[in-house]
């Protein structure tokens, strides 16, 4: 695998290329740095992940966490986020897709670019806890799903 954009191709960026062109959710730079697996150091992977951002090979994405995610380009797509257990899901749609031409037919605007994230309970979490808030009522300890739910809430 080589880089574009004119940057070097270091071990530290092709590795870190290489482990968000693998992953199927996006990794905030503290999963991508346990899988570098020391080949790196924690700094390195926060300059390369910048770095990437700013050369457009990758997208940085914010959920509300207070970090961010990255993950590589893969064309239009959006986020299922299970607020009980942190799970990430793609999806792609065309509907979804089609907002920008009927945008522009009825605003006038051009989107150039947009992000749309979905924030709910997955199947499992559904299942195994019936609270809507990620903190649960009975226990205030925040689920997780399956191994860590609040045996309170397990039905």
């Amino acid at each position: 695998m080589k880089l574009t954009s004119g940057l070097k191709n270091t071990p530290s960026r092709l590795n870190i290329l290489s482990i968000l062109k693998k992953t199927k959710k996006p990794l905030d730079a503290s999963e991508i740095y346990k899988l570098v697996k020391n080949k790196t150091d924690l700094a390195t992977v926060y300059r390369t992940l910048e770095t990437f951002v700013k050369k457009g090979l990758i997208n940085k994405l914010e959920f509300g966490e207070g970090k961010y995610r990255y993950e590589a380009k893969k064309g239009d797509h959006h986020h299922l986020i299970c607020t009980c257990c942190d799970k990430i899901d793609d999806i792609k749609d065309k509907f979804i897709e089609a907002w920008g031409g009927k945008i522009k037919a009825e605003k006038g605007f051009l989107v150039k670019s947009h992000a749309l994230e979905f924030f709910g309970l997955c199947k499992c979490c559904q299942k195994l806890c019936d609270c809507c808030d990620p903190k649960c009522k009975c226990c205030r300890k925040k689920c997780k799903c399956p191994q860590e739910i609040c045996k309170c809430c397990r039905k």
